[in-house]
């Protein structure tokens, strides 16, 4: 792994954390209490608008910098994200343990912690008490929780009146993370292929994240013969919607000849660098089904057992118009990162091949439809080489 890589994903290096400062608020999106205090009770009084709109002049002056994060560079709070993956690849060990290390208030695969409530509730509808007792007592063999720390992950095995029960246990005591374990058997819609279902099923969670500020992730399953192709976000069972209302998406792999080994693919990761997707993080299983980071990295196209199969998904016909706008939209604020950065055509193509697994035959139609549509704007003074920059006109909401 090159030391950039690493920077990128750990935190390592970083001058700026992403912890909460003196008076901000640790909810996302919002301003911060000493803004609060900073508006005199006249200027109060002279909005002409309703309490439900946030002025721009708000966002702007309150002290948020930085998205708030539960670990650097990896798990996003204050918002759902999913784990995914095919069966017995150890999802759920693997969210067990950053829920013991959020009570611990430990680092999770080498990533700093940034929460500050140490606190978990796990939601199972898989496994029962008996279960987890013996699954537990195993991991922390490893960990080292102390009985304390272990009050601090609460576990809900009855799932009826689900919502109702996470709001209140969440008002008596709050969290950094709540997990769901899983997706597929709490799901109360009729048809998981329909995308206006999922997504009014994933937004009344949404909402309680949101509501409690806290991180919250759903552990769903891939389709039949999807770890035979390459790792994708659209590998999850059902409907479009649910990996598009995610923040974080990471499919969770065992490696194709050592069984000890597992692979963390960030498959999609709105508010994470490039440099953490198209590649997995390796990953070590020891006795007691605790994983450590290796240090090491493998390509998607490495991890795939149908080689001609994962070439072919790569290569099929992909257009931009088979993308959702706001998928676009995301992938180019993460490539340009702000308004005065310019990028070259070339630079533009290399991410859009890494970011939607193109071809750059295919990536360059990608380009074109952006300047198209005036999502991006040709600030070439050269007609040996192009030079590309974010349009504000185009996304006014994000700047």
């Amino acid at each position: 792994m090159s030391t950039s890589e690493q920077f990128a994903l750990t935190g390592q290096g970083c001058t700026e954390p992403h912890t909460l400062t003196d008076g901000q608020s640790d909810t996302f999106g919002s301003p911060s209490s000493a803004s609060y205090a900073d508006i005199s009770s006249d200027t109060t009084q002279a909005r002409d608008h309703p309490e439900y709109v946030v002025l721009g002049s708000d966002l702007i002056s309150n002290e948020i910098k930085e998205l708030p994060m539960l670990y650097e560079g990896l798990i996003p709070a204050n918002c759902i994200w999913a784990i995914i993956g095919a069966s017995d690849t150890c999802k759920s060990m693997l969210l067990r343990q950053l829920g013991c290390c959020i009570a611990g208030g430990q680092d999770f695969l080498g990533r700093g912690y940034l929460g500050k409530h140490q606190s978990v509730v796990i939601v199972c509808s898989e496994d029962d008490e008996l279960s987890i007792s013996v699954l537990l007592k195993m991991q922390n063999r490893t960990i080292g929780l102390t009985e304390d720390q272990l009050t601090k992950i609460r576990f809900i095995f009855d799932t009826s009146d689900l919502r109702e029960k996470l709001d209140k246990e969440l008002e008596r005591k709050p969290v950094d993370l709540v997990i769901i374990d899983a997706f597929g058997d709490l799901f109360d819609g009729k048809e998981m292929n329909q995308n206006n279902q999922v997504r009014t099923f994933l937004n009344s969670f949404d909402s309680i994240a949101k509501k409690h500020s806290c991180s919250l992730c759903f552990l769903h399953h891939t389709g039949k013969r999807t770890e035979e192709g390459l790792p994708s976000k659209n590998n999850a069972i059902g409907s479009q919607g649910f990996e598009a209302k995610m923040r974080l998406v990471i499919e969770l792999r065992k490696d194709p000849t050592n069984e000890n080994l597992r692979h963390l693919c960030v498959v999609k990761g709105n508010y994470l660098p490039e440099t953490v997707k198209g590649s997995s993080f390796v990953l070590q299983k020891d006795e007691n089904c605790v994983f450590t980071d290796t240090g090491t990295r493998k390509s998607f196209e490495e991890l795939a057992i149908n080689k001609e199969g994962a070439a072919q998904t790569r290569n099929k016909t992909k257009t931009p118009y088979d993308i959702e706008e706001m998928t676009h939209k995301e992938f180019l604020i993460d490539a340009f990162k702000d308004l005065k950065t310019k990028l070259s055509g070339r630079r533009l193509t290399e991410k859009v091949c890494q970011r939607f697994g193109v071809s750059d035959q295919k990536a360059r139609l990608f380009v074109d439809f952006y300047l198209d549509r005036k999502w991006i704007l040709d600030k070439s003074t050269s007609t040996h080489r192009k030079e590309l920059q974010l349009n504000p006109f185009t996304l006014p909401s994000i700047f």
